[in-house]
Order: structure tokens, then sequence, then C-alpha cells
């Protein structure tokens, strides 16, 4: 069995990738993979460290507007193509995935004209433009979120799976939880809230916890801020010169989130597809500050689909100049039916075992 998956660009295209390989090792251990990415995207970086065999290819994200880099992207689809195409017969592959990025339409469609099935990924409730390309020709389309069924009506197969991740974060056990509360210094039996603003950090989210800090935390709260690395110095520097206060734990990430995550009582965060599976498959409650920056905004979209449910309170950045986010945390950590009613609605929403069910779709087109 040879497969080939292809993503990249971000986290959130890179990692479902890895995810889906694993799992497809682990059932066919003698299967060949080869991953394809981009040669200026994060998996550049990653991918190397993986172990498995890597490809990559010079490509850019596709230009809306008539200009001289949307002549040379255009030129680089093309070349790309080709240089997917001269892969794909060169590895022979059964069967190609791809999650997203810009670098799936060149390899998809290079194994459409070479008649490799094949299937493309969408996690986000908001489909990106490769992936809306990509899913007229391929065979199946993998959705990690059942609203993304609008951007794929003429698709011959769409099929809701779920997030990678939202299986990944379940296989954290007890043991685990608690050395990570213990490590921090966590009291599971009061509340942990979290608060992370991606990968990155988010400068306005940060500014809104300094104010939430500074109110009494009347529910005995602890509260885990994952600042982002570019932003941690700074945030410490700034918090050196306030009051002393305990249970408060800044840390610049975090590795061990699944662990934190299953710990914790409200997380706040932004609204990427990633972090949006692992809460879900928990069932955490939580408040959502979709990003204002991403293309499309398709974080507004992944939130609102939470907060359709009863999953989620969604606040826009804007609102939290406003003092909004302290007085909607306080909102729901006074009322704890209201928060197991969240997690309830979560869980609903959760797909535990996405990593089964896309395994099951590839086998399928393997078939």
């Amino acid at each position: 069995m040879r497969i080939v998956v292809t993503g990249g660009g971000t986290g959130g295209h890179i990692y479902p990738a890895f995810s889906i390989i694993k799992r497809m090792k682990e059932r066919h251990p003698s299967a060949e993979v080869l991953y394809i990415g981009t040669e200026r995207g994060l998996e550049r970086e990653l991918a190397p460290k993986s172990g498995v065999p890597c490809a990559f290819l010079r490509v850019e994200g596709l230009q809306r507007r008539v200009s001289a880099r949307a002549f040379k992207t255009m030129f680089l689809a093309g070349t790309s193509f080709f240089s997917a195409r001269r892969i794909l017969k060169r590895f022979r592959p059964d069967v190609v995935i791809g999650t997203g990025g810009y670098v799936v339409l060149p390899v998809l469609l290079a194994a459409r004209t070479l008649g490799v099935p094949s299937a493309v990924l969408e996690l986000d409730a908001f489909a990106g433009l490769s992936n809306r390309l990509s899913g007229r020709f391929v065979n199946t389309v993998l959705l990690g979120m059942e609203a993304g069924k609008a951007f794929f009506q003429k698709a011959p197969r769409v099929v809701v799976t779920g997030n990678p991740r939202a299986t990944e974060v379940l296989a954290v056990c007890e043991d685990e939880i608690a050395r990570v509360c213990r490590t921090l210094g966590l009291d599971r039996s009061r509340p942990i809230v979290t608060i992370l603003g991606g990968s990155r950090g988010a400068r306005p989210i940060n500014d809104a916890v300094f104010e939430l800090l500074e109110k009494p935390r009347a529910h005995r709260e602890q509260i885990v801020w994952i600042t982002g690395q570019v932003h941690y110095e700074a945030i410490c520097q700034r918090r050196s010169t306030m009051p002393v206060q305990k249970d408060v734990f800044i840390l610049p990430y975090m590795d061990e989130m699944p662990a934190l995550l299953s710990a914790t009582t409200v997380l706040i965060s932004r609204a990427g597809a990633t972090i949006l599976a692992e809460l879900t498959a928990l069932g955490v409650p939580a408040i959502l500050i979709p990003s204002p920056y991403v293309t499309h905004h398709h974080q507004d979209y992944n939130a609102q689909a939470l907060e359709a449910q009863g999953a989620a309170v969604v606040l826009s950045e804007a609102s939290l100049a406003q003092g909004m986010l302290a007085t909607q945390l306080s909102a729901l950590l006074a009322n704890p039916i209201r928060l197991e009613g969240m997690h309830k609605a979560s869980q609903r929403m959760g797909k535990p075992d996405a990593l089964t069910r896309i395994a099951d779709e590839i086998e399928r087109l393997l078939a």
C-alpha cells in the first residue's frame, strides 16, 4: 500500500496530516507513505523531524486580484502541478489525501489526471479556496464540521468525520492530567480557566486578560494564561509591576495542552478548527474570540457553529475593550447549571472517533 498525504502552510493543516499518517501506519505497518508540503510553510521545519519521507513544492496561495504577484502565483501553480505529477508518477500511490492549504490543489489535481483515488479534508466551517476547488474533482470530501457541507454541494461524496485532533486529545490518561496539574500547582477542586490566543498569541486577548486580573475573583478561579512566545517577556515584565496575585500561572506555550484542557473548567480562546475539535471532544465550555485577521473570517463561522448549539459564548475582539471578557467569565462561573449544559452541548458536537472515520474512508477509496 502506498499513501500520499499533502497539506501545509499552518499547523492546522500539518498536524492533521501527520495524525492521519500515524493512524494509517498503525493499521497497515508495511504501508509506504509520502508527505508533500510547501517549501516555505511551517512543514519545512516540522516534517523532516517526523521520520516520514517528504517532498516539497514551490507554490503560493491563489490571488484574487490582477497583479504582478498574481501572474507569479499562476506560473507557480502550473509548475507545481507538473512537479506534483512527476512525484506521484515516481511514487505510484494508491490514494492521495489532502488536509488543506494551497499545496493540496496541484497535488490532488495531479492525482486526478493520473487516475489515483483522492480525498480532501476540510476542518473549518468555512472552506478554504484550495479545498473548495479540490472538492470538485476528488472522490470524497471529509469534513471536520457539519457546517462545511454548504461549500461542497457538487462533490460526489461528502462525509462528516471530525478533526483528527479530537481523537488524540482523548488519549490522555488520568495520571498525565494529574501530573500536569501538580506541575503547574493547580487545585482541581476549584475552577480552572485556561486562556490562549493561538500558537503565536494575540495582543488584544492578552490586554483583556490584564483587565480581567484587576477584577476580584469571586469564584476562586485559577488562571492559566498561555501568552504566546512572542508576547511572553513583555507580559511578565508588565505583570511584575502589578500587585502579586495567587493562582495566576503565565506560560509562553503549553506542550501538554490536551492534559490541561482535560482539567479546564472554562476555555478562553480563538476559534481555530484544531482547538475547537479538542474542546468539543472533551466537552469544555468556552468563550471564543474569533480572529478578525484570517481569510474570509472563517473563525467567525467556526465559533458561531458552537454558539448555535449552546456550547460556547462568542465575543468579538472589539468588545474586549469594553470589559466583556471579565463580565462573561464571571457570569459563566456563577452558573454551574449553564456550564453543565454547555459541557453536554459541546460533547454532542464532538467527534472523538474522527481518526477512525477518516481511516475508514481512506480504506473505502482503496477497496
